[in-house]
C-alpha cells in the first residue's frame, strides 16, 4: 500500500564540531576490525564489483568521543564526530558498546563501518528536528535517521540494534488513516464496506509528522548490512535508492503492523543486490522493488536475488513496482510469506516495464485484513491500469511461478486493462487451496485495483474465481492444483476464470470448481473443459 506520509520538509542541521571531538579522534584505537566488502554473485556467474577495504583499520569507540548510552541524553554529535574522525584517516570502524544511543541523523561516510555490539542499540529521536533533510524527496521523504549518500566500502552490522521510535509518533488516541482511492458504492457491500473498513481494527493508524526513512543509502556502492535487528520503523525502514553491490543478509526487521509505509526492505533504482537469510515483519511491503521512490535516483532496477527469507506483511510481502523507470532480472527463492495480506504484488501503473522475473519454492499464506490496507487477501495479484496523467502504460512480461504453494481466502488476479500487457506468465507445479474467510461479509467479492484512474474503479463487485486472468496473452498453467477447502462464499463461481486472454495453455489441471456444478474453467463466458 502506498499512502501519503505526514512529513515536513526541514533544512538541513548542522552536525557538531569541536575541539573536543578532535581530541578524542586522537584517542581513537588502533587495529580492528575491517570494513566489510560485499560481494555478490549473479547467476550465469558474474559478479558485482568487490570494493577494496579501507586503506585503515582503525577502530573508534563512540564513547570517547562523548557519546553516553543511556537513552536520556542525545548522542548525534559524538556519533558523527567519530564517524568523521575514521573518514579523515581513510576509514575504519565505529564501535558502539553496549547502551541505547539516542539521535537523531547519523551519515555514514566512505570506508566506514558501524558495528553494534551486543546490547547496543541506536534509538531514533521522537522530534522531527533532529532528523536532516536532503535535497531529494520521495513523496515527501527527506530525511532519515541513518544517511549515506555517495558513499563506497560501508557497513553496518549487527548483533546490535536499530530503533526507529515509530511508537512515538502514531497519533493518540488512535485514530484510522484516511481511506481513499475507491467508491464504496461500487463495492459489494457498499457503505458497510467503507464503515467497517474505518473501524481500525488491524490499523493502519495515522501518523504525526515522522522522520522519512530510517536507514537510508542514496547511490552508494559496496554496501553490507549483516546481522542486525531494526525496530519499529515509523516510516519506510531500510532503503537503498540507485545503489549497486549490496548484501542485505540476517537481518532481522520487526515493525509494527499498524503503521503505514513502514515497508521492511526497499531496493529502488538499484542493481547487483543480494538480500537473503532475513526475517522481516511490517506493516507495509516485506519487500519492495522500486516502490514510488523515483525522486531519490533515476534508473532501472535489475540483478537481484532474494532467497531464505520469512515475511510477513499487512500490504504485500514481495512487492513489484510502480516505478517510473524499468524493473527486470530478478529472483525470488526459497520465501515463506505468512499471515500476510497480499503475497505478491507486480504493479504497472505508467510506461514502465517489469520483465525477467522467477519466483521458485514460496510457501505463502494470506488472508482479507480488517482495516484500509490496500489488497484483498490476493497469495499473487499482477494488474497493468493507469494511474497518471497520460494513461501510458508499460509492459509486465516474462513472470515465471514454479513449486509455489499458497493457502488463501482470495484468488490470484492477473489484470490488464488493454490485453496483452501483461504477457508470457507461467505457473509451474503449483498449488492453490481457497478456505471461506471470517470477513468475506465485510469485504470479499470485490476486485481491488488501486491506485487507479479513475478511482471509482479502485475497488469494485466482482464474481470471483480461483484464479482470475483478465487481459493475459501467453498464459501458461501447467500442473495446477487447485483444492477449495469447506464450503465457500457463493461470490466464486469458477475454478478458473479468464476473459479477454489470448494463446491461453491450461495443462494438467488437478481440481476443480468450488462446489458441485460450478465449472473447473469459464473463457471469455463459456464453460471449457480443461
Amino acid at each position: 500500500m502506498r499512502l501519503l506520509p505526514t512529513l515536513t520538509r526541514r533544512p538541513p542541521a548542522a552536525l557538531p564540531r569541536g575541539r573536543a571531538t578532535r581530541a578524542a579522534a586522537r584517542r581513537c584505537l588502533a587495529g580492528g576490525r575491517l570494513v566489510i566488502a560485499a560481494l555478490v554473485a549473479w547467476p550465469g556467474g558474474r559478479a558485482a564489483a568487490q570494493p577494496a577495504a579501507g586503506a585503515s583499520a582503525a577502530t573508534c569507540d563512540v564513547r570517547a568521543f562523548g557519546a553516553i548510552g543511556d537513552g536520556r541524553r542525545p548522542d548525534t554529535g559524538a556519533i558523527n564526530a567519530a564517524i568523521r574522525a575514521r573518514a579523515r584517516e581513510g576509514g575504519g570502524t565505529v564501535e558502539f558498546p553496549p547502551g541505547v544511543y539516542l539521535t537523531g541523523t547519523i551519515e555514514v561516510l566512505s570506508n566506514i563501518t558501524l558495528h553494534l555490539q551486543a546490547g547496543a542499540r541506536i534509538l531514533g529521536s521522537p522530534n522531527p528536528s533532529d532528523y536532516r533533510s536532503i535535497d531529494r524527496s520521495t513523496e515527501g521523504r527527506s530525511s532519515s535517521l541513518i544517511l549515506a549518500q555517495g558513499a563506497e566500502n560501508i557497513a553496518i552490522l549487527g548483533p546490535g540494534s536499530i530503533d526507529g521510535n515509530g511508537r512515538s509518533f502514531v497519533m493518540q488516541p488512535r485514530q484510522p488513516h484516511p481511506p481513499g482511492f475507491f467508491d464504496p458504492a461500487a463495492t459489494r457491500q457498499g457503505k458497510a464496506f467503507f464503515d467497517r473498513n474505518q473501524e481500525n481494527r488491524d490499523g493502519p493508524d495515522r501518523m504525526l509528522e515522522r522522520p522519512g526513512v530510517l536507514v537510508l543509502l542514496v547511490e552508494c556502492r559496496a554496501v553490507a548490512l549483516r546481522g542486525l535487528s531494526v525496530v519499529d520503523a515509523p516510516n519506510w525502514c531500510i532503503h537503498l535508492a540507485g545503489c549497486r553491490s549490496a548484501v542485505l543478509a540476517g537481518l532481522t526487521v520487526r515493525n509494527s503492523l499498524r503503521i503505514p509505509n513502514a515497508d521492511a526492505i526497499d531496493l529502488s533504482s538499484s542493481r547487483d543486490v543480494s538480500v537473503t537469510d532475513c526475517n522481516l515483519e511490517a506493516g507495509d511491503d516485506g519487500i519492495a522493488v522500486s516502490p514510488c521512490a523515483d525522486g531519490y535516483s533515476p534508473g532501472a532496477a535489475e540483478n537481484i536475488t532474494v532467497s531464505n527469507c520469512v515475511i510477513t506483511s499487512r500490504s504485500a510481502g514481495v512487492r513489484l513496482g510502480w516505478a517510473a523507470r524499468d524493473i527486470r532480472h530478478l529472483r525470488f527463492e526459497h520465501l515463506v510469506i505468512r499471515d500476510s495480506n497480499r503475497g505478491i504484488g507486480i504493479f504497472v501503473r505508467g510506461k514502465e516495464n517489469i520483465e525477467d522475473v522467477t519466483f521458485s519454492d514460496v510457501s505463502i499464506e494470506t488472508h482479507l485484513v480488517d482495516g484500509a490496507w490496500w489488497g484483498l487477501g490476493e497469495p499473487v495479484h499482477i494488474s497493468v491500469v493507469p494511474y497518471g496523467p497520460d494513461g501510458s502504460l508499460g509492459k509486465v512480461s516474462g513472470v515465471r511461478f514454479e513449486s509455489v504453494t499458497a493457502s488463501s481466502e482470495a484468488p490470484v488476479v492477473l489484470y490488464s486493462r488493454d490485453p496483452g500487457r501483461i504477457r508470457d506468465v507461467l505457473f509451474s507445479n503449483c498449488r492453490l487451496r481457497i478456505r471461506r474467510g471470517a470477513l468475506d461479509g465485510y469485504y470479499g467479492g470485490n476486485l481491488d485495483l488501486r491506485p487507479v484512474s479513475p478511482s471509482a474503479l479502485g475497488i469494485s463487485r466482482r464474481d470471483l474465481a480461483g484464479l482470475v486472468a483478465c487481459g493475459v496473452e501467453n498464459l501458461e498453467l501447467r500442473n495446477l492444483g487447485l483444492e477449495w477447502l469447506g464450503a465457500t462464499s457463493a461470490f466464486f463461481t469458477a475454478g478458473i476464470e479468464a476473459e479477454g486472454c489470448r494463446n491461453l495453455v491450461v495443462e494438467d489441471l488437478r481440481g476443480g470448481g468450488p462446489r458441485a456444478g460450478a465449472p473447473a474453467l469459464r473463457v471469455d463466458g463459456r464453460v471449457v473443459q480443461p
